[in-house]
């Protein structure tokens, strides 16, 4: 992407967000620096009342105050002048505070709503479009990509303040020597210039910054999902490796992102302090201003050549961004803007009669056909078992049905209606959903049970579901019971207690049909003898879809369903 194009699509972003905010604090820093600059003007007559001997010294500026104070009918005297820089001083220090917090405001609430904008198109994305992202990617840009963002458009808001407090004091610098104010500038220039290669350093050193603590997350994440195994194979050097490797890159690159940003202010500093010296040395030696205009010219230019440190600095950071933002920006191209009216519906879709599916076709990409016109009918308020070997789509069928894939042709319909994006969502809030792999969250198993219900759920309902599905026991072990903390990576529930937990989760939300896919897979007889008994109860008010491989279940299905 070229440069000029990339800084229009990412300050399109920018002016999408509150133009009028941005707008105002474009005034008021165009306002504070040209009243930074006139409030060091104005101690040249403050200066002229201090020294009266250098009165027959005659400026301009002096000139200028002279007879704006005659016109205002204001004798320019100590007390006076005093109290107009008083005045002026405050109010430059309560706008530069005014100013402060709007940055601060305008920049927190950037970050909230950039990052809520990507999560939530995240997950409004299809599943298949999810099924194939980097969730390291997504995690560092929601966590640390989109803050170094805001920081970019922050460091070019004050690129845009410090380029205008240095017109503001070349501009006053000019009104008492346009020959001196020239002269640094000219020098400013030329270092500019001169250190540019520090800028194209800073491109690569943010590529490889951000790269590598995508490493560093992917190896944290990597552990974290195999840690069981890890303990087992006793390969935890294994990890600490990789983790090291990405740690100590990220510390040799920090380093050098520092040395890159130190460098060019260490050589415009030790520059400006040359250069004032030879301006200070010149305009002494040879008198070529009056002593009060002078002193305020050396103020002047020693807030000149800070301002042009300053400005280099902070555009070495933006280059330095460029990777980040780049990040930022992809991920909110890849996912399409989400329809908010199509999720808001809260009553689900009734299934009275059947699922009817006609002359199915599907395949993944560059696989061979799984469905070449399939049909099937499940009729509701039965249990329906989905058998067939490893492979040949038994979960996919289910994914279908619950609108994660979408057929390539044929048709889905729920008592008649076409399955479409259209009434996807409400068909949705009606499904319970039990994955082969159960999962936990970091939180109370109270709030692993509740997770997603769309409801508030009493704790006599938990214990009843619970208990109806032989996991009560389990909340009895703990002290706190229900209010007991548990984590996403828990090992201490066996498999089958796990996938007992997770079957009370679905149970809670009180679906109108059961999506389960091997949910007695990690079942003993008896557990599995009741949880079956427990969903021959549930058919009559629950339509139930059983993708199973183990032939002893099926004496408790009404229908199967054999995919060849």
């Amino acid at each position: 992407m070229k440069i000029d194009l990339f800084f229009v699509e990412s300050f399109r972003m920018l002016l999408n967000f509150r133009p009028g905010k941005l707008l105002l604090l474009f005034v008021l820093t165009l306002f504070l620096g040209v009243f930074s600059g006139f409030s060091i003007v104005l101690l040249i007559p403050l200066l002229k009342v201090l020294a009266p001997s250098t009165e027959g010294q005659t400026n301009q500026i002096t000139d200028t105050f002279n007879d704006l104070a005659e016109k205002a009918g204001i004798q320019l005297n100590l007390e006076t002048i005093l109290i107009i820089y008083v005045i002026v001083l405050s109010v430059v220090a309560l706008l530069q505070l005014w100013k402060s917090l709007l940055d601060a405001s305008y920049q927190q609430n950037f970050i909230y709503q950039i990052r809520s904008r990507l999560f939530r198109k995240i997950i409004m994305a299809d599943w298949e479009l999810l099924n194939n992202k980097s969730k390291t990617n997504h995690l560092q840009v929601l966590s640390k990509e989109v803050p170094n963002m805001a920081d970019y458009f922050f460091f070019i808001m004050r690129v845009l303040a410090g380029f205008i407090m240095t017109a503001s004091y070349m501009a006053w610098a000019m009104l008492i020597s346009l020959k001196f104010t020239l002269f640094i500038t000219f020098i400013g220039l030329v270092l500019f210039l001169l250190l540019r290669k520090y800028l194209f350093r800073a491109f690569h050193l943010g590529e490889g910054f951000v790269d590598s603590y995508n490493h560093l997350l992917r190896y944290i994440d990597d552990f974290w999902l195999t840690v069981k195994i890890a303990k087992v194979h006793s390969s935890e050097n294994f990890y600490y490796k990789k983790f090291d490797m990405a740690s100590a890159s990220l510390l040799g690159l920090e380093y050098q992102m520092e040395k890159n940003h130190a460098l060019p202010k260490f050589i415009y500093k030790i520059s400006g302090i040359l250069v004032l010296v030879l301006v200070v040395y010149i305009g002494y030696k040879f008198g070529l201003i009056p002593l009060t205009a002078f002193f305020i010219l050396i103020i002047l230019f020693s807030r000149i050549y800070p301002q042009f440190t300053s400005i280099n600095t902070d555009i070495n950071i933006i280059i330095t961004h460029f990777a980040s933002v780049k990040r930022v920006m992809q991920l909110d191209k890849d996912f399409p803007e989400p329809d908010i009216h199509a999720h808001q519906s809260s009553i689900p879709i009734p299934l009275t009669n059947e699922i009817n599916i006609k002359k199915l076709n599907f395949s993944f990409s560059g696989d061979a056909a799984l469905f070449e016109n399939f049909n099937a009918k499940i009729p509701a308020f039965s249990l329906t078992g989905i058998i067939g070997q490893s492979g040949r789509g038994k979960t996919t069928l289910i994914d279908l049905i619950a609108g994660l894939q979408q057929p390539f042709s044929g048709e889905i319909c729920v008592d008649g209606q076409v399955l479409d994006q259209e009434i996807l969502p409400k068909w949705r809030k009606g499904i319970g959903y039990l994955p082969q792999d159960s999962f936990f969250i970091d939180g109370s198993l109270r709030e692993n049970l509740v997770w997603d219900s769309h409801r508030e759920i009493s704790e006599t309902e938990i214990r009843n579901v619970l208990e109806q599905v032989n996991a009560l026991q389990l909340v009895r072990r703990f002290k706190k019971g229900l209010d007991e903390d548990i984590v996403n990576y828990q090992f201490h529930f066996s498999g089958g207690e796990r996938q007992r937990l997770a079957l009370a989760r679905v149970l809670l939300r009180q679906p109108k049909i059961l999506l389960l896919d091997e949910a007695t897979s990690s079942l003993d007889e008896d557990n599995e003898k009741q949880i079956m008994d427990l969903l021959a109860e549930l058919k009559t008010k629950v339509t139930i879809l059983f993708v199973t491989h183990r032939t002893s279940v099926l004496p408790w299905c009404d229908k199967i369903i054999q995919i060849e």
